[in-house]
């Protein structure tokens, strides 16, 4: 039997990206692998793991771009540097939204860093292009300065660089107040996921909630997100839109909605993706092919509908689904079956699991 332990990400310990760990433990002890979570990177617990998994935002003031300094660098990387020594592999888990890293530089510290998605082209990942995007979607080949700029590793590193699991093996259950706390202990035998059957009456024929951020100038993460808000305006449609609301309405208008758009933000993948498929509504979203991820529920024309990432024929596509929304409505039923199967496939999770973590 050997031993992972995990210093995770305190203020989302609940359904969080740790939330498959504790729901197939017992399935991961089966498998050989006893999980142990801790809540103190200083727990001399911690010395003798075969196995130290690190959530990258419990070092959340490193992990902000904008909080992380010289300092709180420094001592992350004397922290590393003496753990590595400690136990048999260490590992990074980069909880950072996009495909991008900004953790490279971590790399030579640690025998592996996990990310929730990757970029089929590795070599990104070594591009050594001052003009390179964090965020590669963002690239523009007019700017000799990105808006935020993407830190490469070592080609004889890149190994080390290894796919986790993405969002989709979070907990989508609906928890009122402080209830979130049962969502690691809670069977879904007596709490399963609501699946809302795509054929029910949708009275909307779209939904989307945000603001305008003018951010521009900062890092354009909102660039996709600002430019269907004032598109939604224009459709003609019956368009459920505003500022944001509490979660069980948000969830309602999704599930009364027979489209759902998800552009990206600050990574490709988002909450509202799942929320979709859950609520059977059709997702349409900036083509995904460009990634590699587990499980793997992005798959073109099967269980969503991609558009360019500039969203070019975005409204000639929403209106034609509406328009034809029955010869459509197989993707949103297609897109729950997958999700249903991939998202409660324990073993597949031990397999990727223990394929990223060992050597």
């Amino acid at each position: 039997m050997k031993t992972l332990r995990i210093i995770d990400w305190p203020e989302q310990r609940f359904y969080g990206d740790s939330h498959p760990l504790h729901r197939w433990k017992p399935l991961l002890k089966a498998y050989g692998i006893l999980i142990e979570f801790c809540s103190n990177h200083l727990d001399s617990r911690l010395d003798g793991s075969d196995y130290l998994l690190i959530h990258s935002r419990y070092f959340k003031a490193w992990q902000h771009l904008p909080t992380r300094t010289p300092g709180n660098e420094a001592a992350l990387l004397r922290y590393l540097s003496v753990m590595k020594g400690r136990v048999g592999r260490l590992i990074w888990f980069d909880a950072a939204d996009s495909s991008g890293s900004a953790d490279l530089a971590l790399m030579p510290l640690v025998d592996a860093i996990l990310k929730k998605q990757l970029l089929k082209d590795r070599s990104y990942y070594t591009n050594r292009s001052p003009a390179a995007e964090l965020r590669i979607w963002l690239n523009n080949p007019g700017t000799a300065q990105p808006a935020t700029p993407f830190q490469p590793c070592q080609p004889a590193e890149l190994s080390k660089l290894r796919l986790a699991w993405n969002l989709g093996l979070n907990d989508y259950r609906y928890y009122a107040c402080k209830t979130s706390r049962l969502s690691n202990v809670l069977s879904r035998r007596i709490y399963p996921d609501r699946v809302v059957p795509v054929l029910k009456k949708r009275p909307y024929d779209l939904a989307f909630r945000g603001t305008l951020h003018a951010d521009a100038a900062v890092n354009n993460v909102s660039a996709q997100r600002n430019q269907l808000l004032q598109l939604l305006g224009t459709l003609g449609r019956k368009v459920v839109t505003g500022k944001n609301i509490g979660k069980a309405a948000y969830l309602r208008e999704l599930r009364n909605s027979k489209v759902s758009i998800s552009p990206y933000g600050w990574g490709e993948i988002c909450y509202r993706d799942f929320e979709t498929f859950l609520a059977g509504s059709l997702l349409i979203k900036p083509d995904m092919t460009h990634l590699e991820t587990f499980p793997n529920l992005f798959l073109p024309e099967q269980t969503y509908l991609p558009v360019p990432w500039d969203l070019t024929g975005l409204s000639n596509l929403v209106h034609q689904v509406l328009d034809n929304y029955t010869e459509y409505r197989h993707i949103a039923e297609h897109a729950q079956e997958h999700y249903h199967k991939q998202s409660n496939d324990g073993h597949a999770f031990v397999c990727q699991l223990l394929q990223s973590i060992e050597q």
